[in-house]
């Protein structure tokens, strides 16, 4: 609980009218203060911010020490299922102007391609199922299959 060094009377510009209204309505139905409905909102806020910026440092933490390489930020750059196989590792291809994947099968695709993503022109030689392919796929402005 607060007491009454905690609370200050604040003025907040831009409140929309119909929000306000709406707030002000909850918090007559409730029984409580503006002021409290406001806190609660406030708390609610910080608390879910704090939330956020925890599960992103774990997902990092989790991303980094997992086993998979991820391979960003090119503009050009051909792989090979071989040179995938060799590493042993999930592979995460990302913002990449154009890729071109070689000597890939479904099977290789399936252990070792986690995702393909933010590509804007992707090459594909071989014999692999285009749905498995396009399924570990988002965001690829064009595909291509010899």
């Amino acid at each position: 609980m607060t007491n009454e060094e905690d609370e200050k009377t604040v003025t907040i510009k831009g409140i929309r009218s119909d929000l306000f209204k709406k707030v002000k309505d909850l918090a007559y139905n409730s029984g409580k203060t503006i002021g409290d409905m406001t806190n609660k909102a406030y708390e609610t806020l910080v608390s879910s911010a704090q939330g956020i910026e925890e599960i992103s440092k774990s997902f990092q933490l989790g991303i980094n020490t997992s086993n998979v390489i991820i391979i960003a930020n090119m503009k050009d750059i051909s792989i090979s299922g071989e040179e995938i196989v060799k590493e042993n590792k999930r592979v995460l291809l990302k913002n990449i102007d154009v890729l071109k994947l070689t000597g890939f099968t479904d099977e290789i695709l399936d252990k070792y391609i986690e995702r393909i993503k933010d590509v804007k022109e992707l090459q594909v030689e071989g014999q692999i199922s285009k749905i498995k392919l396009l399924s570990k796929c988002t965001n690829i402005l064009k595909v291509s299959f010899s």
